[in-house]
């Protein structure tokens, strides 16, 4: 689950994978998705079934039908197409079990079905940037799947994990600056509420290389991977509170 790497600056996660866009909640008319794409300079297609030919454009993003998504996760074949595909999934939220078997079918992006289509395409474009990536919306769903794997294995006291109904995730500040300063503890406490790292520069008034650099060092410092890591390595050190 989650097994990620951080690419150096300049670096494309899926150079030399075109996108495979699975719709796993029905609740979506995914044949909106594709225009929203292209006026975002991305080569979109729908398709009811998995196209037999292999895509030669990297930038091509191909959106399947609900029945195909699910047919393709149940069959198996995922861990295959993964070699030709970054693959990516619609999903509801509150659904831990659902992501548990998505990840583990090497799914690499998620995205919650409460999103609209515009901030899926920006979710979209922020998810290029690491080999994977959970939208914010889904971190209640993260939360319990990584519980669910730590039991047995000491799982954290269930008051350090406890969340608000929003689905925000928040620091215990006291254990997170043990090993962060407090400029990394702010910004790691905005990457927990879903924020990017320009809406982090906004809100914080530093320059966006600023936030970029506290996101280094405090994923290096909680032996992290990239931002989507930082989350499950907070639940996983104990660092999350009821608010």
């Amino acid at each position: 689950m989650l097994r990620t790497t951080r690419h150096n600056s300049g670096d494309h996660p899926t150079s030399l994978c075109s996108y495979l866009w699975l719709q796993l909640d029905g609740q979506k008319n995914v044949k909106s998705i594709p225009p929203a794409l292209q006026k975002n300079g991305y080569h979109a297609e729908f398709h009811r079934r998995l196209p037999k030919m292999k895509p030669q454009n990297q930038k091509k993003v191909i959106i399947l039908s609900t029945e195909e998504s699910f047919r393709l996760l149940e069959s198996g074949v995922l861990h295959a197409l993964s070699n030709v595909y970054h693959l990516c999934a619609i999903v509801p939220p509150r659904s831990p079990g659902l992501i548990e078997k998505i990840l583990e079918s090497e799914v690499k992006i998620l995205f919650s079905i409460n999103q609209t289509f515009w901030q899926m395409v920006q979710h979209f474009s922020e998810a290029r940037l690491y080999q994977t990536y959970v939208d914010p919306l889904l971190q209640r769903d993260l939360l319990q799947v990584v519980r669910q794997r730590n039991i047995g294995e000491g799982e954290p006291d269930q008051h350090t994990i406890d969340h608000h109904e929003d689905g925000a995730l928040d620091l215990d500040y006291p254990k997170a600056l043990e090993r962060l300063t407090g400029a990394e503890c702010r910004v790691l406490d905005a990457i927990l509420k879903g924020k990017s790292n320009r809406k982090i520069a906004e809100d914080d008034y530093l320059s966006v290389s600023t936030v970029n650099n506290h996101v280094s060092q405090l994923t290096k410092k909680m032996d992290a991977n990239d931002r989507t890591h930082t989350v499950k390595r907070a639940i996983e050190l104990g660092w999350l509170r009821s608010g």
